[in-house]
């Protein structure tokens, strides 16, 4: 019987000193805001992020789309096209061609916009982008936005195709 209680008394005590896996943490990052179209008509913009628990499993949620999984991906890339005439297309945002977007979610912010005049032999140098306090000019008419992810949700949202724009103090 000692031996017994000493072997249950070792098994307990290596469980408690054995590292832990990390047990995956709901998450909700939703977001709200607007998209502008060349007649310069809006429309609400509803585009956020969640990892949570459903029936026993996870599912990741990015916009409309989900994915059931064990844990959040690292990150989710948001592809933008931005076509001869300085329009943009993001699948995510509508079903076609708008001016700009502006976009809070988990507590960043994100848009597009122009920031001067369309000139048609430089199609995305009208641009900005803003990502939360910085902003940066297109460098490529198939930019990237990354949004990456932590165990609490959105930690880090960075972009492919930018440049930093030094003549702004935003």
């Amino acid at each position: 019987m000692k031996n017994l209680t000493s072997v249950v008394l070792i098994v307990l005590a290596a469980l408690f000193l054995l590292p832990n896996k990390s047990v995956a943490q709901e998450w909700d990052a939703s977001g709200e805001g607007k998209v502008t179209y060349p007649s310069g008509r809006t429309e609400p913009l509803t585009f956020g992020f969640s990892y949570q628990k459903t029936y026993g499993t996870f599912v990741f949620k990015a916009g409309n789309a989900k994915m059931r999984t064990d844990e959040p991906p690292p990150n989710y890339i948001l592809n933008v096209i931005v076509n001869d005439d300085g329009l943009l297309y993001i699948a995510e945002f509508a079903d076609g061609f708008f001016e700009s977007f502006e976009l809070a979610l988990g507590g960043h912010k994100v848009a597009i916009k122009p920031r001067r005049e369309f000139d048609e032999d430089e199609p995305v140098k009208h641009l900005v982008v803003y990502i939360d306090d910085r902003s940066f000019l297109l460098d490529t008419t198939h930019p990237s936005l990354k949004f990456s992810f932590d165990e609490d949700g959105i930690s880090e949202i960075d972009g492919n195709g930018l440049i930093r724009d030094l003549s702004s103090r935003r």
